[in-house]
């Protein structure tokens, strides 16, 4: 039998258009990203040196919250897809994670 998914935060936890990081057993070095109702999770790492994203919690988007942004490299990487589109990682992609939403709860699915 397998275990539940565990839950990691409501989706209004997440401030709408900005990025929450979240590091507990249960969900290690982790982090999402709000737009609208649509939510984005991601591994807080870095593909170009293994460094998390970055430098102050909460803090993964540039000054426009446009794109995820490596505070190490300054690497910016397309929201939605997690692809490098500028930075020493190009073409990169960031190590998405599986979730679902139930009644306005993110569930992980790994």
């Amino acid at each position: 039998m397998s275990d539940p998914p565990a839950l990691l935060c409501l989706v209004e936890d997440i401030p709408q258009g900005a990025s929450r990081g979240f590091d507990r057993v249960d969900a290690p070095n982790l982090f999402a990203v709000r737009n609208g109702e649509q939510v984005y999770l991601y591994r807080n790492l870095c593909p170009h040196a293994g460094f998390e994203l970055n430098w102050l919690p909460d803090k993964f988007l540039d000054i426009d919250s446009e794109h995820i942004l490596c505070t190490a490299h300054g690497a910016l990487f397309d929201i939605a897809s997690g692809r490098c589109v500028a930075g020493p990682c190009a073409g990169a992609y960031l190590h998405p994670v599986k979730f679902h939403i139930t009644a306005g709860a993110i569930y992980i699915d790994e």
